[in-house]
């Protein structure tokens, strides 16, 4: 997923976000046999004769990269020194999406918006109104601040 971000192929990355995403299980339960709220393992495949089951549920670190995939490269919502990064990469169908991301002690509010369907590239970004050169959000120390930005 990360990779497929990096590549700047969202419908990809989010393809295989939901391939493995437990709670797109739930009509299939039965042949998943997995919690729907934990990432397995493993999903045997379609050279196994129990195709699609969930094994070892509890036993990976699937969750927790998943996670990452989803909010810093998906979203695109990642810390650096610099600032706050926002670098979606979304499939193009979606309009776009809000984020509610507090760090360092501020509240930041961003909003993208994506009229040119495309999966990745920031073609503007404001901070609290004001233009910002680039795709990163300023440090602050406090309070609540709107991030908006346009793909393109």
């Amino acid at each position: 997923m990360i990779a497929e971000t990096m590549l700047g192929r969202g419908d990809l990355a989010f393809q295989y976000y939901n391939q493995i995403n437990p709670a797109a299980k739930n009509e299939i339960l039965d042949e998943f046999e997995s919690e729907p709220y934990c990432y397995p393992q493993n999903i045997l495949g379609d050279e196994h004769s129990q195709f699609g089951m969930g094994r070892n549920a509890w036993l990976s670190g699937t969750s927790s990269w998943t996670y990452q995939a989803a909010t810093q490269y998906i979203c695109g919502v990642r810390a650096s020194f610099q600032g706050l990064i926002v670098d979606p990469c979304i499939p193009k169908s979606w309009e776009g999406f809000e984020i509610v991301r507090t760090w360092r002690g501020a509240k930041y509010k961003i909003t993208v918006k994506n009229p040119s369907h495309v999966s990745k590239g920031v073609k503007s970004m404001t901070v609290d109104g004001k233009s910002i050169q680039g795709n990163v959000a300023p440090v602050f120390a406090s309070g609540e601040h709107q991030v908006e930005i346009l793909l393109g």
